[in-house]
C-alpha cells in the first residue's frame, strides 16, 4: 500500500488515480493523526508526506515514526519555494523530495523506485 498524506483533497484524488492507475493500492489521511495510525497498523511501502498539514504536521509525522522505530521510505512533497530538504535529511526514512506542482512521471517513478508492489 502506498499512503498519501495531505490536507489538499484534490491533490490527494488526483495522486490516488494516478497511483492506482500504476497498480498499487493506497490509503490517505488528510493529516499527520491520521497517517500515524495508519502506519502503525499497516504495511505501508511508500508513503508521499506534505509538510503543511493541520493537527500534526509533517516533520512532526516523521519525528513520531523514527521515535517509535516506523520506518516507510517517504518522498517529501512541499508546495512551497523556500522549503529546506536539509531540515529532513536527519529522517532515514525520507528517500526523496517532490516540489508542488509535480509532473505525473515524476510520482510514478518516485514511487517505482522506493516501493514494491
Amino acid at each position: 500500500m502506498i499512503l498519501v498524506v495531505d490536507d489538499d483533497k484534490d491533490l490527494v484524488r488526483t495522486l490516488t488515480r494516478i497511483i492506482t492507475k500504476e497498480g498499487y493500492k493506497v490509503a490517505t489521511a488528510p493529516s499527520g493523526v491520521e497517517a500515524y495510525e495508519l502506519v502503525k497498523q499497516s504495511a505501508c511501502k511508500c508513503m508521499l508526506l506534505d509538510i503543511n498539514m493541520p493537527k500534526l504536521n509533517g516533520a512532526e509525522l516523521l519525528m513520531l515514526m523514527q521515535a517509535d522505530g516506523i520506518e516507510v521510505p517517504t518522498i517529501v512533497m512541499a508546495g512551497f519555494d523556500d522549503f529546506d530538504e536539509q531540515e529532513f535529511m536527519g529522517f532515514e526514512s525520507v528517500v526523496g523530495f517532490m516540489h508542488k506542482p509535480f509532473e505525473t512521471a515524476d510520482v510514478v517513478n518516485a514511487i517505482r523506485k522506493h516501493a514494491l508492489k
